[in-house]
């Protein structure tokens, strides 16, 4: 395993929460070298002046320098898969990266031209439609040839790394799926169209929809659907974060590699305490190879 960061600022926060540092240090160059390679070893990015517990400028800068020198390693095969911890998305937009988080900024740094948000557990799998955009615009922003190409990388991807997709559920955007337009036009103009669409070119999934969201994740999760695709962030995350916070991991499909998340964020306030908890990033860390593993 390899970390990415800051050699000194790592074995510094070892050392005061009195934790044993047995991490060797090496470089990019090293990386090329995959059998002389320690088990535990980290790729030294220093991190410059960052704090335990306290965000800054810095400290955004110092993670969006260890990000494009992961995505890199992966894209030139260095490493099989890359894992990553949260972000601050206003620390990392004031570090110099105009982007408003991981999934957008490994699109732009792989050349990826379409991309999907997907959060993963053994009983619950949801994909997003649109990500980090406000609710007020999502409406607006939805337009068939996105809700397609959700659906297309669903119907691509998850094959790819051993996953069902046999049963695809799509989400609809208003109450009741807008109950044949009388709660909004956007479920019969915006998403039916894309349905019909992946139904021609997938013919051998089911997909349903779109579907009232209110009891759509229920439905899911007690089996009858493999996959669901959810219209907004919220939409899509809270029944999953309800189910299976801290197991929950995200992926990030369209990649040419495979990238893998916690569900969390960074929480600052309980930093160098000792109560933070490791189960999400051991999740992201086994989905990854999990991942790796059926893909191969």
């Amino acid at each position: 395993m390899v970390l990415f960061g800051g050699w000194d600022l790592l074995r510094s926060c070892a050392g005061d929460l009195g934790l044993p540092f047995q991490l060797e240090r090496v470089s990019i160059e090293d990386l090329a070298k995959r059998e002389s390679l320690p088990d535990r070893c980290v790729v030294d990015i220093p991190a410059g002046d960052v704090l335990m517990g306290v965000g800054s400028k810095t400290s955004g800068e110092s993670a969006g320098k260890n990000i494009v020198e992961c995505a890199s390693a992966c894209s030139r095969g260095y490493i099989d898969a890359m894992v990553t911890a949260p972000i601050n998305k206003k620390f990392f937009q004031e570090g110099g990266f105009p982007f408003p988080g991981h999934t957008e900024f490994l699109a732009h740094l792989s050349g990826a031209s379409e991309i999907a948000m997907a959060f993963l557990t053994d009983r619950l799998k949801v994909v997003l439609t649109t990500i980090h955009v406000p609710l007020r615009v999502v409406a607006e922003s939805l337009s068939p040839g996105q809700v397609y190409e959700k659906l297309r990388l669903i119907l691509t991807q998850f094959p790819r790394f051993g996953l069902p997709c046999g049963k695809v559920a799509v989400a609809g955007l208003n109450p009741h799926a807008g109950e044949s337009g009388i709660m909004g036009a956007e479920d019969i103009e915006r998403i039916a169209p894309a349905v019909d669409r992946a139904r021609m070119d997938f013919p051998e999934s089911v997909i349903d929809g779109p579907l009232p969201a209110d009891t759509l994740f229920w439905r899911a999760w007690n089996g009858e659907f493999d996959v669901v695709l959810a219209m907004y962030h919220d939409q899509g995350l809270a029944p999953i974060k309800l189910v299976g916070f801290g197991q929950a991991v995200n992926v990030t499909l369209g990649l040419p590699f495979i990238r893998t998340s916690v569900d969390h964020g960074t929480a600052y306030d309980i930093a160098g305490k000792g109560i933070a908890r490791h189960d999400s990033m051991n999740s992201a860390i086994r989905w990854a190879m999990r991942l790796l593993n059926r893909g191969k």
